[in-house]
């Protein structure tokens, strides 16, 4: 009942993207010919990536030379645009230079229109779907119902984090009155608070009633709830800054996340537990503000980024240059070389046994070593391996749901075959009489057809849907079960059938045996009797 409930609230939403994919197959055989070949598109495309890559690999050498007839030249070249423009680039790597445009142009031209086509194929509907909450909205309006077209409580976190970046950049300009750092101000602003502010102009819009809304509302879900179509606008990007700088050619391999379903259970892996993620990485945030803080109070003489540094260095006087000498540095150097590997060894220098702070940094070192490198990093792999191991379970189990229970109604593969149903297997009543697809057909034909023509059972099930009841839609029976004589309420059915039958065995049975003991004790009677005469 619950999945159905879901299934006939995503019809309008399914029921929009087959007529808008139709519609377009119809028009164009170019589109038509992409939506039944999609998938072998992006298989070459990946693979024009790929011999991309090679080529461009092979022949990147970055500031690279080599002598030849006492006179230095550069090998290969750092990017297709300055090597076709440019007056640095050996003439042995023009055929390189070749295959890079020949794969790169088609790449990109490969690229743009799978975006195109999934532009032409998302936005209408995104379109569509805006535009018919706002209908529905309004008559729901107009028959007295209350309606929210704004939601003010979405920027209720929008103004903490907007407080927060404001009183960060004031404390960094009071604490750094020299050293200000305007490229983080504008991360702060327009990197973290722009994204978070448009987010809340988004859940502030419920409705979008207006010009303005409707235009940012589909830009927004266009660029957002459509991740595939956002993932080809940044192949797009790459393709193109790719001949300007190689190494966005490399980004472009990580197309093969929308191509395996084995990655992409990966990924999920980590974006689905990213909550309890985030937490951790705050708690390692504050445990090596800790040690910065509580390493600088005791051990800065021990801080190093070169733990080496004395051993060619036995004249320098005075605090080590190469340490850190205030929280920031120190977390800063604990973070770069300590927390990766898990352990303080790269970040203090070795102590002797013989210095009285010799058992505090044990203690230190230890301490780091266990909340660190083991419990906090054990539990982002838990949480990962858990995670990939229950999307796992979840996707067997929904298979073999799929495989052995009848979406519309809810029977059994066992159940169903437990009826004994001559006229119909169950695989017949899944994939026939039960064929899902019909429903939704059924539904969106009566959406469209005329309500003055309606028959009894359409203006029925028309009135069902309106008041949002499933009653019209069959819970465990079929045509061919109640044919049958069978119709079957719930899964514990025959269950509680055979446990009835049992329990009146059971009082037969009980009742012979009290009759047994009576004629037990009549007998028993009967012969005192005799004895005593």
């Amino acid at each position: 009942e619950k999945r159905m409930k879901e299934l006939i609230r995503a019809e309008p939403f399914l029921t929009a993207e087959m007529q808008q994919i139709y519609g377009l197959a119809q028009q164009s055989n170019l589109y038509k010919f992409m939506q039944q070949n999609f998938q072998t598109i992006k298989m070459i495309q990946y693979a024009l990536v790929l011999l991309l890559n090679l080529n461009v690999v092979m022949a990147s050498y970055g500031s690279d030379s080599e002598t030849q007839n006492g006179a230095k030249k550069d090998l290969g070249y750092s990017s297709a645009f300055d090597a076709a423009f440019g007056d640095g680039m050996d003439k042995e790597y023009t055929t390189s230079l070749v295959l890079t445009f020949l794969l790169g142009i088609p790449n990109f031209l490969g690229y743009f229109f799978i975006m195109a086509f999934m532009g032409i194929t998302e936005v209408p509907i995104i379109i569509r779907l805006i535009d018919n909450n706002v209908k529905e909205k309004r008559l729901e309006a107009q028959h007295g119902g209350e309606v929210d077209y704004r939601d003010p409580g979405a920027f209720t976190w929008w103004g903490v984090t907007l407080v927060f970046n404001i009183m960060f950049i004031i404390q960094h300009q009071a604490a750094y009155p020299n050293d200000r750092q305007p490229t983080l101000y504008l991360f702060l602003i327009f990197g973290i608070n722009l994204p978070w502010t448009l987010l809340c102009v988004r859940n502030y819009i419920l409705v979008a009633d207006t010009p303005q809304a409707r235009v940012f509302c589909i830009a927004f879900d266009t660029l957002v709830t459509k991740p595939f179509f956002r993932n080809q606008m940044f192949l797009v990007f790459c393709s193109v800054n790719g001949f300007r700088f190689s190494s966005y050619f490399t980004l472009m391999l990580l197309d093969v996340v929308n191509i395996s379903p084995t990655i992409q259970s990966l990924v999920k892996s980590v974006t689905t537990p990213a909550p309890q993620l985030g937490i951790v990485a705050y708690l390692f945030i504050i445990m090596v503000i800790i040690f910065a803080s509580f390493g600088l109070d005791f051990f800065e003489p021990f801080f190093a980024y070169d733990t080496d540094y004395d051993d060619d260095a036995d004249d320098l006087v005075g605090p080590n240059p190469y340490g850190c000498h205030s929280v920031v540095a120190c977390f800063w150097l604990i973070m770069y070389k300590g927390v990766p590997g898990g352990s303080l060894d790269g970040v203090l220098d070795i102590i002797d046994n013989r210095d009285p702070q010799y058992l505090g940094r044990v203690f230190f070192d230890l301490a780091f070593f266990v909340i660190v490198g083991i419990f906090l990093f054990n539990i982002i792999t838990g949480l990962m391996v858990d995670t990939f191991s229950a999307l796992r379970e979840e996707a067997a189990a929904r298979s073999d749901q799929l495989e052995n229970e009848c979406y519309v109604c809810g029977f059994t593969r066992t159940a169903y075959d437990d009826l004994g149903i001559p006229t119909s297997t169950f695989d017949q009543h899944k994939d026939r009489s039960h064929y899902i697809w019909n429903y939704l057909y059924f539904i969106q034909y009566l959406q469209e057809k005329d309500q003055t023509e309606f028959s009894g059972v359409e203006s029925y099930v028309y009135q069902m849907l309106q008041t949002k009841s499933q009653d019209w839609l069959p819970a465990r029976t079929s045509f061919a079960a109640q044919n049958h004589g069978i119709s079957q309420n719930d899964d514990d059915a025959l269950a509680k059938q055979m446990d009835e039958k049992l329990s009146n065995i059971e009082q037969s049975l009980i009742s012979v045996n009290k009759k047994f003991h009576d004629i037990d004790n009549q007998i028993s009677r009967m012969g005192e009797m005799i004895s005593q005469k």
